[in-house]
């Protein structure tokens, strides 16, 4: 009786043993997200990365580099192509599922890509200021250059809403390092923007 005794601890023992062994081994195999601090410049721009002890939350003026640098991505249209392609996908990496909807519809009605070689915009951010616990307005200011000469000058405005989503894995700590997303766009012209009146010279009278 005793020997049987002996006999069932062991195989419980054993049994126990390969229960744990099993937890360690799925416990090892599944994705852990580590968070990180990351490190910015008085202007919000990426420095350092570092891993968080505790939640971090970017104050206004990182939010504000990221909401200026998203604008200058989709409002700017520079004259090489593989550019323009690299500051879209580099701004859809900073909007939610809504705000990317946003951009298809606009890049649709106006395609960044349908005059490259003869019309480029510059785009000038000139403030980025909070509008409530959730927005931020925008002010930049727009410069057309059609075949290399000035066209036009406009200043505009925007509200952009966003949210905070800290990054839950590398790819996204990578591109989106702050979790800072666009999840609402609206913007418009300010009405006292136009565009230069251009003088067609005319040929002097030929007095007789």
């Amino acid at each position: 009786m005793q020997a049987r005794n002996w006999r069932l601890m062991a195989f419980g023992c054993l049994a126990l043993a390969i229960g744990l062994s099993g937890g360690l081994l799925w416990q090892s195999m599944q994705g852990r997200v580590v968070p990180y601090v990351v490190e910015v410049d008085r202007f919000g721009e990426t420095r350092a990365v570092a891993p968080a002890i505790q939640t971090y939350e970017p104050d206004d003026a990182q939010i504000a580099w990221h909401l200026g640098h998203f604008i200058q991505n989709i409002r700017s249209v520079s004259t090489d192509a593989v550019l323009v392609r690299q500051n879209w996908l580099s701004a859809y990496d900073f909007a939610t599922d809504r705000a990317a909807l946003f951009l298809n519809e606009y890049a649709k009605a106006n395609d960044p890509f349908g005059k490259i070689g003869t019309r480029s915009v510059s785009v000038q951010v000139t403030s980025v200021v909070r509008a409530s616990d959730n927005s931020f307005q925008v002010k930049w200011t727009e410069q057309v250059f059609e075949r290399g000469s000035l066209a036009s000058t406009t200043r505009w405005t925007g509200i952009l809403t966003i949210v905070i989503r800290p990054p839950n894995n590398t790819d996204q700590l990578r591109k989106n390092p702050l979790g800072v997303f666009i999840n609402a766009i609206d913007w418009s012209r300010e009405l006292d923007s136009a565009a230069p009146t251009i003088v067609s010279p005319k040929e002097p009278a030929n007095d007789k």
